[in-house]
């Protein structure tokens, strides 16, 4: 027994040495192709990438593996080749993959630098709730610098006021322009990343609780002074119920609120009792809404009921229940059933990203390109600007012919503008405005062509961003080579594949000739179908064909659609496995006319074979395209077989099919 358990020890020590030894997928090669290796890593992402996924990888079988190694080893040869052939600095290759990249990169920036972050930042805030009070002072962005200046001053006084020990609910309600203010001294109550506008949270999440804003904070309401009064984590959400005693007229009326009151203090009492909450909401809260779920409000997160409500839910913790609380609605009892903490980035990511772009991008997107205009010392010259206007026929659009010809010649080959130090010729511009889709028919006045030329600055500026994204941004440049890697091949299997496929009338019969017998009409049939709605009608006809009655009578007295095929309502040869139909006519004589026929969508057909045909080998005038396509796919593939053979001359493959056992072992967040 001893020396069993020793043996057992030793195979368990091996197991565990060759397992954890074992090298990772990014370490096996699975195929080689010249001097290039591919490893079962980089094997198992072209698979998920173009066979449906992981699970797919996982789930496949080692035919379908070895199948796609085939595939992969052909997609490395060829593109092997075209990078032998030097078809990356091909001409229009070269323009094509400059145009996608300022496309790509320009999305790709945006998407990093300023969306990313930005859904992070709002993510982060929305962990964090603040309760603010302000003041405001109305102005307008449209107001006089004089305008401007004096409520300024206003609001630094205002500051200086708080500052110094003035009473900030006082000074709130006697100067603010915010009419809430009147009852509610600015207090704003609660809010989170997004709730506010984007200057007046900025400030506040850089703000202590108790501090006040050392300066006026600019919003499109006017001038903001703020006073935080709390900032602790945010609760997430909760799920409550309540029990209600509704104000039956006012609640103003003493009479009627004390009624309330006394009614939702002898519903407290049963609870004390020992009553149980929901049971009791259902059979006396007066909140019709929510009683039949027992007082059930569901899932909220802050600021979704009114702040008497709110603040009394937010502080209570799962199993609680709130002493009474007053609404301007009637009183409540609340009871939290349960609380979640805010979710995960990765679960609120894509909810974050459609109100970041709704509400901030724009903001954040003028204050990044405001940022490159300064890093590269953007200057814009607006005397050649005047000068270019003053030149147009403003009655003409970018769409009119030689709309650029009445400008000078000595303008145009004057800077429009000036970024990192190179120069952008009022020419570049103006050529730009006439070959890009998205400035066509722009009038050719002043406010539109400002607009226009603003929007190329900024693809300029983006342009100019983008230099060395590659290095920055590994994955953009996985991103360019992929694209790359497809322009490239798309044109090497053009040139050996595509181009050297002909087709002529003589290789077309001759193929044919060949191929004969793959070219052949199943057995076939053409049938009349008469398609009634009811059973009672389709056997009232029926009985009167037996009694001799014409069938193309029949048909033109009862059918309501148009002929399906033939202008003699017959639906031509079609295979005999077309549908229900036309096996039903398979079965019978020529001329012979079948009893109703129950269809898939609940008509009934009454079907008479008009000429029935075996099977035959088509000529080639009936084969038609059909030899064509055969031909060209015959073709190509014979083409596609002798260039891989080829390259694999000049690049052995050599694949190590027995390693795909391997493939999808381990999720690619483990690797």
């Amino acid at each position: 027994m001893e020396i069993f358990q020793k043996v057992a020890v030793v195979l368990l020590t091996c197991a565990i040495l060759f397992f954890g030894c074992s090298p990772k997928s990014s370490e096996i090669i699975v195929l080689e192709v010249g001097q290039q290796k591919v490893t079962l890593a980089e094997y198992e992402n072209f698979y998920t990438r173009n066979s449906g996924g992981w699970e797919m990888g996982q789930k496949s079988s080692l035919e379908e593996r070895e199948r796609f190694l085939d595939l992969l080893t052909n997609y490395k040869l060829k593109l092997q080749d075209a990078y032998d052939r030097n078809l990356i600095n091909d001409t229009d290759i070269v323009s094509e993959l400059r145009e996608y990249r300022v496309s790509l990169a320009t999305s790709f920036m945006t998407d990093r630098e300023i969306t990313i972050p930005g859904v992070k930042k709002l993510y982060d805030r929305r962990k964090e709730e603040i309760r603010a009070q302000h003041i405001l002072l109305k102005v307008t962005p449209e107001a006089m610098p004089e305008e401007t200046l004096k409520t300024y001053n206003k609001a630094m006084d205002l500051i200086r006021r708080a500052k110094v020990g003035e009473n900030f609910d006082s000074l709130a309600i006697q100067n603010s322009d915010d009419p809430s203010a009147k009852f509610n001294a600015g207090d704003i109550y609660y809010f989170t990343g997004g709730q506010m506008v984007t200057p007046f949270e900025n400030a506040a999440y850089g703000m202590k609780k108790g501090e006040i804003s050392q300066t006026p904070v600019r919003s499109t309401f006017g001038y903001h002074i703020i006073r935080i009064l709390d900032r602790q984590p945010v609760r997430g959400s909760i799920r409550v119920s309540h029990i209600m005693t509704r104000f039956q007229k006012s609640a103003s009326d003493s009479a009627d609120t004390a009624a309330a009151r006394i009614r939702i203090q002898s519903l407290q009492d049963s609870l004390k009792k020992g009553w149980d909450f929901h049971k009791l909401a259902v059979k006396l809260s007066e909140d019709a809404g929510s009683a039949p779920q027992g007082g059930d409000l569901g899932w909220f997160d802050r600021r979704r009921f009114v702040q008497p409500f709110d603040e009394a839910a937010f502080k209570l913790k799962a199993g609680e229940i709130s002493p009474i609380i007053r609404t301007p609605f009637g009183y409540h009892l609340i009871s939290c059933d349960s609380a979640k903490p805010v979710p995960p980035h990765a679960i609120l990511s894509e909810d974050l990203k459609k109100i970041y772009q709704q509400q901030r991008y724009n903001e954040d997107y003028s204050s990044y390109l405001a940022k490159l205009k300064k890093d590269y010392q953007y200057q814009f010259n607006e005397e050649i600007f005047e000068k270019f206007i003053s030149s147009l026929d403003s009655s003409k659009t970018t769409d009119d012919s030689a709309w650029a010809g009445t400008v000078p010649s000595e303008i145009k080959m004057k800077p429009l503008m000036v970024i990192n130090g190179h120069q952008i010729l009022l020419d570049t511009v103006i050529i730009v405005l006439e070959k890009r889709p998205e400035y066509q028919n722009t009038l050719l006045r002043a406010p539109e062509l400002r607009t226009r030329i603003n929007r190329i600055a900024d693809g300029l500026l983006l342009e100019t961003k983008s230099i060395g994204l590659e290095q920055r941004y590994p994955e953009f440049a996985n991103l360019m080579k992929e694209y790359t890697d497809g322009i490239v091949l798309y044109k090497a299997e053009q040139l050996e594949v595509w181009n050297k496929t002909t087709v002529s009338d003589t290789a077309l019969r001759n193929y044919y000739e060949q191929n004969a017998s793959k070219f052949v009409f199943p057995d076939r049939v053409n049938i009349t179908a008469l398609v009634l709605d009811t059973d009672t009608l389709a056997f009232m006809v029926y009985d009167s064909l037996k009694k001799g009655s014409d069938f193309s009578d029949m048909v033109n007295r009862y059918r309501e659609m148009p002929p399906p095929k033939l202008s003699d309502g017959s639906r031509g040869l079609q295979p005999v496995e077309t549908d229900e139909l036309t096996k039903r006519a398979a079965t019978m004589a020529v001329d012979e006319i079948s009893e109703p026929i129950t269809t898939e969508d609940g008509t009934y057909a009454i079907i008479k074979l008009n000429t029935k045909e075996s099977a035959r080998q088509k000529t080639y005038e009936e084969a038609g395209a059909e030899v064509s396509n055969a031909y060209q796919e015959a073709s190509s593939k014979n083409l596609e077989k002798h260039w891989l053979d080829r390259v694999k001359q000049r690049h052995p493959v050599k694949q190590n099919k027995e390693v795909l056992l391997k493939a999808f072992t381990s999720p690619p967040a483990e690797k």
